[in-house]
């Protein structure tokens, strides 16, 4: 597993997926100025790293109250 990072908007989106036991999952913690303000984890649908990815997006985008705008596509 492999942790990846996004900077957008002051944010920055550190996530991870996995599907190591055959199903996708994934967590990821948002941070602004150094600072936690959102974390999370989950199942996710995926059936790709992609896929994966934007299921995460779309988590981290909810959790934290973000405008869609936010966070990239």
């Amino acid at each position: 597993m492999t942790m990846k990072k996004i900077e957008f908007d002051g944010y920055l989106l550190v996530y991870q997926a996995d599907d190591s036991e055959g199903r996708w999952k994934g967590s990821y913690a948002i941070l602004k100025d150094r600072t936690e303000i959102s974390r999370g984890s989950l199942p996710l649908a995926a059936h790709s790293e992609d896929e994966a990815a934007f299921e995460i997006l779309t988590a981290a985008r909810r959790h934290a109250g973000l405008p869609s705008s936010a966070l990239p596509h």
